[in-house]
């Protein structure tokens, strides 16, 4: 007796989303490695602006894990690069620690806070919690980066002048290598956004959708929403943190100025614009944040500030009608569906029939 068996050598399925995942990573090595050419052939003001581009992309990156992957909302995202950039300065200029150690403690100091701020989430939602992280930003804002009594930490009104750093080999200032100091930045970007993606892919980021998806249903399933929440909030604090180690480095001083309530909302609205629930957002945000400004205002010098304002708040209007999940969003959905027709045309391989 003869018998029939089809043979199978692997699953389509699964080997189509391996090739995804390898042409995603092909993508992404190409488009780090012409992010870190472009610059070094650009005048030094704009490789200043690229170092500050990253520098935004890492903190619009830290809502991508808050309120991306867990729907919590957070307004407050320049209070923790700030805490982060006044602690590695006072450590640095003040105490001669070395930059690397800094830093982390800066993170860390980051990391607490967002863990502190993170309790009201426990039994705030939506509007309300918003408001909380507005009265977060505020207090820093108005009270500890400006008041006299905390100068031994924020420098005073004037901040910190950061001395050039060496980190990796590579000596860092904003005057003479701020090149080094992007390069240094967009590694870091490309780790954390690595970071990132795998969290997404982890039990824990599983956990942090289900409380996106549903508190109650996730509640229902064993998830402890104290700890995932607290935690969310630490994460995100944590990577804004990173960049707010390096705004000494890039910016050549730390003051209060860019650490204010209106720096935490456009990085919200940059989130959403671009796609919050998606990593390469954060990059497009951090880019259109940082360098449409300044190209705008060099080819064209009589251009207000203002304007890029009111052309965001437009945008964000088009946005959230025409395509709900930002411009990343919207561009994956489209090659999703042109790589799903392109499946569809070819022809599938017969089977293998072995007697």
């Amino acid at each position: 007796m003869s018998s029939i068996a089809i043979g199978r050598a692997s699953s389509p399925g699964r080997t189509t989303a391996l090739s995804t995942r390898s042409a995603k990573l092909l993508i992404g090595l190409g488009c780090l490695a012409i992010a870190a050419l472009i610059p070094g052939h650009l005048e030094s003001n704009f490789q200043f602006t690229a170092a500050l581009a990253v520098i935004w992309a890492i903190a619009i990156l830290s809502l991508v894990v808050l309120t991306g992957y867990v729907g919590q909302i957070s307004l407050c995202q320049a209070t923790f690069v700030g805490v982060s950039a006044y602690t590695v300065s006072m450590l640095v200029v003040n105490y001669k620690v070395a930059f690397p150690l800094a830093a982390l403690c800066g993170v860390a100091v980051s990391f607490v806070l967002g863990v502190i701020v993170g309790l009201p989430a426990l039994r705030l939602r939506g509007i309300l919690l918003a408001i909380v992280t507005v009265g977060v930003a505020l207090v820093f804002d108005g009270y500890f980066f400006q008041d006299q009594n905390y100068a031994w930490w924020s420098g005073g009104l004037n901040g910190w002048t950061f001395p050039g750093v060496s980190v990796l080999g590579y000596q860092m200032d904003s005057f003479h290598n701020v090149l080094h100091t992007y390069w240094v930045l967009l590694g870091l970007f490309a780790i954390l956004a690595l970071l990132v993606v795998n969290l997404h892919d982890s039990g824990s980021g599983r956990r942090f959708r289900a409380i996106r998806d549903s508190e109650v249903a996730a509640a229902t399933m064993g998830v402890n929403l104290t700890r995932y929440k607290l935690l969310a909030f630490g994460i995100s604090a944590a990577i804004a943190g990173v960049g707010g180690a390096f705004v000494g480095p890039a910016l050549g001083s730390v003051s209060a100025s860019i650490f204010s309530l209106f720096y935490s909302l456009p990085f919200a609205a940059f989130a959403v614009l671009m796609g919050v629930r998606f990593v390469p957002a954060a990059a497009l945000g951090g880019i259109f944040m940082a360098m449409v400004p300044a190209v705008l205002q060099h080819f064209f010098p009589g251009i207000r500030y203002d304007w890029f304002n009111l052309g965001l708040g437009l945008l964000l209007i088009l946005q959230m009608i025409i395509a709900p999940d930002g411009v990343w969003g919207n561009l994956a959905r489209d090659a999703g569906r042109m790589g799903h027709l392109v499946g569809m045309a070819r022809p599938k391989p017969k089977p293998k029939v072995a007697a």
